[in-house]
């Protein structure tokens, strides 16, 4: 059993940013019996991260995941060992899941630190450790609930289960990435690309393994952008010799490759969307769509995103209607990947500022006159709806700088170095005659 050293402020006097956020909660409190009506962009709470220990803020990475934002969080620091009666040096990851209220509802510890990009499941959150390892953390197991004291999930003894499902090392020096589903997970390596039961752990197979006239150079062309998981079946793409083009290939969890395509332009990225696939290709001036015999569906001469774009739904509900969000400069356009189509295009903030989406659209952060005719400007939150038209936008309080942003449930989240900051996402009335 261990004490860890408390990682905080080391101040007790609230800062500018501190008070203006408590204030805007409980003043719009006040006003809900006058006829306030929160709406989008109201500042709904603030919570921090911690520190990464005695050495300061580590490497972090974020995964939203429906009504959760979990958080890797890598820190070092000493903890005093009771049953040894010594302090210990320490490194790892912790892992934590934030509701939409922004209470952390998830934790664990990896026992070393993360180093490479995670993945989440509805069952786990898996995490590429120093050396080669993945841990997979179980959801339910390290999950607990505030707001239920009398719930115990350790045994008669007392003991905690462990919440880590499993960990398995794979025959590589580092992960870079890990792609999961919820039967497969696949540790993305500088050439190569090693699937494991996402129940086990167990190694199914190695992509150098399955893809027997993969050249070497084919196979350092891997990255985690050109993979993809859906359910039982995992998608590579590999360039294609000094060609300039690529192969694309479908595999099973036994590792038998059902269907190989060739392409006459490199892929950037692939995602499975509504059953099919969708790879952002020649150099993100294009983008192709293929059902899952890689038949080709649509091909699309469309500025595309760098990196794997985000998916987001339909704003009906519709589960055969997603929307993938191609942000390239200034401009954002949606394409209906069942249609083949773009259905809208939108002015938006630039490419470099950080979005999130949900079902109901896409959120980004502008910049807007502080008042009608000046010059003057100041930092906004926009939501545009999944059907192109524009529902809201408000300012930020003053001094929060956008790091990074998500929506988990109805709040967007804003990262602003070591705090969270939860606004609320339904555009609502800021203000009526009703009580």
């Amino acid at each position: 059993m261990t004490e860890r050293d408390a990682a905080g402020d080391s101040t007790n006097c609230v800062s500018r940013r501190r008070f203006l956020a408590a204030a805007a909660v409980g003043l719009a409190g006040a006003l809900a019996g006058c006829g306030y009506r929160p709406g989008g962009g109201d500042l709904a709470w603030e919570s921090s991260l911690g520190g990464g220990g005695l050495f300061g803020v580590g490497d972090r990475w974020f995964l939203p995941a429906g009504d959760r934002l979990f958080v890797v969080r890598n820190q070092s620091g000493r903890t005093f060992d009771v049953e040894d009666d010594a302090w210990r040096d320490y490194e790892n990851a912790a892992v934590t899941g934030y509701n939409p209220a922004g209470d952390p509802r998830l934790e664990a510890e990896t026992d070393r630190q993360a180093a490479g990009a995670p993945a989440v499941t509805d069952a786990s959150v898996f995490v590429p450790v120093e050396g080669g390892r993945v841990t997979a953390i179980d959801r339910e197991t390290a999950a607990f609930d505030l707001d239920d004291p009398t719930v115990d999930r350790g045994d008669s003894d007392g003991d905690e289960p462990d919440p880590v499902r499993w960990q398995t090392d794979a025959p590589v020096r580092n992960v870079d990435a890990v792609r999961a589903g919820e039967r497969l997970a696949v540790a993305v390596t500088r050439n190569d690309a090693v699937v494991l039961d996402a129940e086990s752990g167990d190694r199914a197979f190695a992509v150098s393994e399955a893809w027997a006239d993969a050249s070497d150079g084919s196979l350092r062309s891997l990255s985690p952008d050109r993979v993809a998981v859906d359910g039982d079946a995992v998608w590579v793409a590999l360039a294609e010799g000094d060609s300039g083009g690529a192969r694309v290939a479908r595999f099973d969890a036994a590792g038998e490759r059902l269907v190989t395509r060739s392409l006459d332009v490199g892929v950037d990225w692939l995602l499975v969307v509504d059953d099919g696939l969708v790879a952002g290709v020649d150099g993100e001036r294009s983008v192709r769509g293929f059902d899952r015999e890689l038949d080709r569906r649509f091909a699309l001469e469309v500025p595309a995103p760098t990196g794997r774009p985000p998916i987001g739904g339909d704003g009906e509900g519709d589960d055969a209607g997603h929307r993938v969000y191609l942000h390239r400069g200034d401009r954002v356009r949606a394409l209906d990947v069942a249609a083949g189509e773009v259905a809208w295009e939108h002015a938006g903030p630039p490419a470099s500022r950080p979005v999130a989406v949900d079902e109901r659209g896409i959120y980004g952060v502008g910049r807007e006159a502080v008042r009608d005719g000046s010059r003057e400007t100041r930092p906004v939150i926009v939501a545009v709806g999944a059907d192109g038209a524009d529902r809201w936008s408000a300012p930020l309080p003053e001094g929060v700088r956008v790091e990074k942003l998500f929506a988990i449930g109805d709040r967007l989240v804003v990262v602003d170095d070591a705090k969270l900051y939860g606004f609320r996402a339904s555009p609502g009335e800021r203000w009526s005659l009703l009580g």
